[in-house]
């Protein structure tokens, strides 16, 4: 059969390129593309491209788009607003992309009803996570528990040991103890409903839950895509294909 159809959220920021400055575009790193690519997978970018306060054409769309999809990456970037977990934005929480959110949890919420196989990242973690009613900690390094271990640098990916659990995803196919590329200063505080933790650092964060009533939902904070191993998309691809199989 074809390959399964992965769609992949996007930033929306200014970038630069060429002769062009400081122009408004939808872009995502390469990275993920190549990512699901080398899985086995067809990558189809979704960019944002309604307002944040569209609820009825963001969900009428987002329902459209995940009907042709056999699986979903919640890919990384800014900071969720944090009113989208009933918190008020800490002093060092990024500037809201209330369009980006809005898009995401209605594409999340599409997924989620037609039990699509999901992978969330990072950001995409945080989302997955408010979406089922679970909350963040908007800023580790004001615990001392965390500091700045999982973001020791902007621009610059810090290596964290994960300990997995090998009877649940991703432990599953990753093993027991990994060494993961982490670019977050937030992290999983009370977990959603529905999602159980599958994954530590040695600190005690949560870095990686599944949702057992799920065929397959699987959220990670750190960055696999920065990873040449491929077990974990290549996982993701295998439950697309029979998502494909079953429709």
């Amino acid at each position: 059969m074809p390959a399964p159809l992965i769609g992949l959220s996007m930033y929306q920021e200014t970038a630069s390129w060429g002769a062009w400055k400081n122009v408004p575009a939808s872009l995502l790193p390469h990275a993920y593309v190549e990512s699901v690519t080398r899985a086995g997978g067809v990558p189809l970018l979704l960019p944002q491209h309604l307002e944040h306060d569209a609820d009825d054409l963001n969900k009428a769309e987002a329902e459209e788009v995940v009907g042709i999809l056999h699986g979903l990456i919640l890919t990384g970037g800014p900071d969720i607003d944090p009113s989208g977990y009933g918190a008020v934005r800490h002093l060092d929480t990024d500037s809201p992309r209330r369009g980006r959110d809005a898009w995401e949890f209605a594409l999340l919420a599409a997924a989620l009803a037609r039990n699509i196989p999901v992978l969330a990242i990072c950001r995409g973690f945080q989302l997955l996570n408010a979406a089922l009613g679970g909350t963040l900690r908007q800023h580790l390094p004001d615990e001392s528990v965390f500091g700045d271990a999982h973001r020791k640098q902007l621009g610059q990916f810090a290596a964290v040991r994960i300990d997995l659990d090998p009877a649940a995803p991703p432990g599953r196919v990753l093993g027991t103890q990994i060494i993961a590329w982490c670019h977050h200063h937030q992290g999983i505080d009370k977990l959603g409903a529905g999602l159980q933790s599958s994954g530590n650092a040695p600190d005690g964060l949560i870095e990686a839950a599944w949702m057992p009533e799920k065929d397959y939902v699987v959220g990670v904070q750190w960055h696999p895509e920065e990873d040449s191993k491929p077990e974990l998309f290549r996982s993701l691809t295998d439950a697309a294909t029979r998502y494909a199989k079953g429709r």
